[in-house]
């Protein structure tokens, strides 16, 4: 009899019975203000400032300056062909074209440079001297080309007058270029204006 009873004690608590736990249950999910909560507590990232992308002049812009800047216009007629090839330089006109192109593509490169060639020669030859505020014509020394390049990047791209940054002396080397080619300095100073009309520095802000 007392075997009997010790044996079944065995059988309820032995380790067997020991081992076993309770199934595990699956955990509650958060509420939703807790979710909300834990969203809010995540530190701020500043955004990145982005600078401002530059653009380029409208084709009303670009004629209207270098007129003013060397009271010539592109042709010298009454109407000014930049406004004859308008359509072909992506103009809006707000019939067919609502918004005008105003990327500095091929084909505005082609024309800025035929527009600078006859423009600069109409103000390197103006008998009022207008382009030679500085210096003279005739003078090919160094310092009086130098000091002409200086108030031309001033005048055409709106540049400090400062001598000594680079892209003087790369303007300076072009002028010599043409020079010793041509023996003409008003060709020469020529050349360099366009080289200033069409470089980004005049018509891109």
């Amino acid at each position: 009899m007392i075997w009997s009873v010790i044996l079944a004690c065995q059988t309820e608590v032995g380790p067997k019975a020991v081992v076993e736990s309770p199934p595990e249950t699956a955990p509650e999910s958060l509420p939703d203000v807790a979710l909300e909560d834990v969203d809010s507590a995540q530190p701020v990232v500043p955004e990145t400032p982005i600078g401002r992308q530059l653009k380029r002049m409208t084709i009303p812009q670009i004629r209207d300056t270098m007129e003013q800047i060397t009271g010539h216009s592109w042709d010298g007629g009454q109407n000014s062909t930049w406004d004859d090839y308008a359509e072909t330089l992506g103009v809006a006109d707000y019939q067919l074209r609502v918004e005008s192109d105003r990327s500095p593509s091929v084909m505005f490169q082609k024309f800025l440079d035929d527009a600078a060639t006859e423009t600069c020669l109409s103000w390197v030859n103006d008998s009022e001297g207008l382009f030679f505020r500085v210096g003279t014509a005739d003078d090919v020394s160094r310092d009086n080309v130098r000091s002409l390049i200086v108030d031309l990047r001033f005048q055409v791209q709106g540049q400090s007058r400062l001598t000594e940054a680079a892209i003087v002396d790369d303007y300076e080397l072009l002028f010599q270029t043409a020079y010793q080619r041509t023996q003409d300095p008003l060709l020469a100073w020529q050349t360099v204006c366009i080289a200033l009309f069409t470089h980004p520095d005049f018509f891109m802000y």
